[in-house]
């Protein structure tokens, strides 16, 4: 049985359209969804609990011992990215100096607002009660992730930070690494292999039948409209969910550089990456 880890969101389940629907192959094997909140995955992660998994940029640099990385499967913002959230009139100085919901010590977004900011005081709160805690006052702002940045309008909220545009601000226009997928190691380098193929081919099918693709999304987009929600998914799986290429490398390791000079990590963590094929013809799909 291979158990696979991924969130209960809009832009993973368009990644996974071509396995749900049963078009991309893996006859011979058991594949059973584990559909958890991205700060479960890390954490089980951790002890390197499920077959395949997806988890943060941040979480890997700990669970590298356990899982083999996909090159394929990422989350990268291209001058967009987790976003810093406050009520009209917070100022930048005191939203600094006050405290701050984050979606968990685990995930990049939360990295990514320490290096915003090394000072600046956190509560981890569930990526979907973000946005509540600064409107119930509890916080003064918050670091929010997926859905919840297409919601900030209509909870009378304001953008502080984008963080992916930061982010390319402070590195020369890199892109921000956000999420990846994992195979376990003691899996060994066929199957490995395979299930990074699968998950690059799904990826792909979705891509080119984006319309039913949304149809599974949709009903995991907590509450937005199908335009938006169509926004959302494709402003994390592109092109370069496929294939970050070069420049995708060049901003996994500056991530990791920049936390191993903040002393998060000792060092960068192993990249051995599982590559997948190129798909010459879309007729290796079973037909739905």
């Amino acid at each position: 049985m291979i158990r696979i880890g991924h969130t209960p969101d809009a832009d993973d389940a368009f990644m996974f359209y071509g396995i749900n629907s049963h078009r991309v192959e893996l006859s011979g094997l058991e594949i059973v969804h584990e559909l958890q909140p991205m700060q479960q995955l890390n954490r089980w992660s951790l002890r390197g609990e499920l077959e395949m998994t997806a988890f943060s940029f941040a979480t890997y640099a700990q669970a590298s011992c356990h899982y083999r990385p996909l090159r394929c499967g990422w989350s990268l913002g291209h001058g967009t990215g987790p976003q810093i959230l406050a009520l009209p009139g917070t100022s930048r100085q005191a939203l600094r100096e006050g405290l701050m919901a984050s979606p968990g010590d685990l995930t990049s977004a939360h990295w990514l607002s320490r290096l915003w900011n090394p000072r600046q005081q956190f509560v981890s709160v569930p990526f979907d009660q973000t946005l509540e805690a600064i409107v119930s006052g509890r916080t003064l702002g918050a670091v929010v992730i997926h859905e919840g940045m297409m919601r900030a309008v209509e909870h009378g909220l304001v953008l502080v930070e984008d963080l992916g545009l930061w982010w390319a601000q402070e590195t020369g226009g890199l892109p921000v690494p956000l999420g990846l997928n994992g195979v376990r190691r003691n899996l060994g380098a066929e199957l490995q292999q395979r299930l990074g193929q699968a998950l690059h081919d799904s990826i792909r099918l979705a891509l080119h039948e984006v319309e039913p693709a949304l149809d599974q999304a949709l009903p995991l987009a907590r509450g937005l409209d199908r335009e938006r929600c169509r926004e959302f998914v494709l402003r994390y799986v592109n092109s370069s969910t496929l294939d970050p290429g070069a420049q995708g490398e060049r901003a996994v390791a500056e991530f990791y550089g920049r936390a191993a000079a903040a002393g998060w990590v000792e060092a960068p963590p192993l990249l051995d990456w599982i590559v997948p094929g190129k798909i010459e013809s879309f007729n290796r799909f079973r037909e739905s």
